[in-house]
């Protein structure tokens, strides 16, 4: 008797959770389905038809904004560079300073070329004195012409000594304004290649700069794909997070492949724009053939409990809630690969109120 009473007891148990269990579950199916007297709500709404169009097939590439122009900046004398104003990232302007060599050397060579100039000076004076003095004792044969001669012979001299002092010492002068070396352009700081206390010499760079001018995206394109890009083609280039593409142009190719990677060097041109600086990462979409492909617009896509979807209208006004799979994103469209079919109709902006079997006034945003 005891056992069956514990076999009764355990199966009310179990009955009662089961029931438990029943009611919970149809609970939860009420907060997801609607009632089935759940009343019709009448909308007013934009929409759109399911498009199949040629789309261009785009292959990106990353690459990185250079500038058109690059400058080394050397030192035109030798000497100890002094002081270096500017870093690395800097932006310097046309006229800045940016080194400053030791000017010790060229000061004594402007004091010697001025002394030489000066004693050259006086030595032509006190020749051109003795001409005149032995030319009036000539007159009179009171001196032998050989002395008049001589005398003018130095003259000449003294002339030649004179320029070739003035010459050295402008060419002093000269190389005094190279020891401050002026920025040519407005220009970002690329590379610091020396620094104060190192000897410079001509031709030896100091300073690696980028001109803030016209830029250009550098990108490495496989060979295979080279064919299918030429020189002016209209590229758009997308900038680090910007979704607005700049248009660029393809400015050159470099047909000759990389030993190791196989790609070949492409030069974009891109528009003057001051928010562009040189090192920046940005992606050319470049356009290698054309495909058709169904698009729906992008502001038909919504969510709905985690599921994206589109809601398309019948011909009656009501709406029922698709989900889609979208693919490559182009423009203000969304690739459609499954879900909806092309020529139907879709809710534009479709709003949170908005629910699977309402019916909707249509309102096309052509006015059609």
């Amino acid at each position: 008797m005891r056992s069956v009473g514990q076999a009764q007891l355990t199966s009310s148990i179990v009955l009662g959770w089961a029931l438990i269990l029943t009611i919970g579950g149809c609970q939860d199916d009420q907060s997801i389905q609607d009632p089935p007297g759940r009343p019709l709500y009448t909308h007013r709404v934009s929409m759109a038809k399911v498009e199949k169009r040629t789309l261009p097939v785009v292959y990106p590439v990353p690459g990185t904004v250079v500038p058109k122009e690059r400058l080394q900046v050397a030192s035109r004398v030798t000497g100890i560079i002094e002081r270096i104003n500017v870093d690395e990232g800097d932006v310097v302007e046309v006229g800045a300073v940016l080194a400053e060599i030791d000017n010790a050397r060229i000061e004594a060579a402007i004091s010697t070329a001025e002394a030489l100039l000066s004693a050259a000076s006086a030595d032509l004076t006190d020749a051109g004195d003795d001409v005149k003095r032995f030319q009036k004792l000539a007159i009179t044969q009171a001196l032998a012409l050989d002395k008049l001669r001589d005398a003018q012979v130095r003259q000449t001299q003294s002339e030649a000594s004179v320029a070739q002092a003035r010459a050295e010492l402008a060419a002093a002068r000269k190389e005094r304004r190279y020891t401050r070396i002026i920025s040519p352009a407005r220009a970002q700081v690329r590379e610091r290649l020396q620094d104060p206390g190192d000897l410079a010499t001509a031709a030896t760079p100091i300073l690696q700069l980028d001109v803030l001018g016209p830029m250009e995206l550098e990108i490495f394109l496989p060979s295979s794909r080279v064919g299918a890009v030429s020189v002016g083609q209209d590229v758009d280039v997308y900038l680090q997070s910007d979704d607005t593409p700049l248009q660029g142009k393809v400015d050159k190719i470099v047909y000759s492949a990389d030993s190791v990677t196989r790609n070949c060097k492409i030069k974009i041109a891109l528009p003057t724009d001051r928010r562009l600086t040189p090192g920046q990462f940005g992606r050319a979409h470049i356009v290698v053939g054309q495909a058709s492909a169904t698009l729906v617009p992008a502001s038909a896509v919504t969510d709905r409990a985690g599921i994206e979807g589109v809601f398309v209208a019948d011909k009656t006004g009501i709406v029922r809630f698709r989900s889609v799979r979208l693919g490559k994103p182009w423009r203000e469209y969304r690739e459609v690969l499954a879900g909806v079919d092309n020529g139907k109709s879709v809710v534009l902006n479709p709003s949170a109120r908005l629910r699977d079997g309402d019916r909707v006034e249509i309102t096309w945003p052509n006015g059609s």
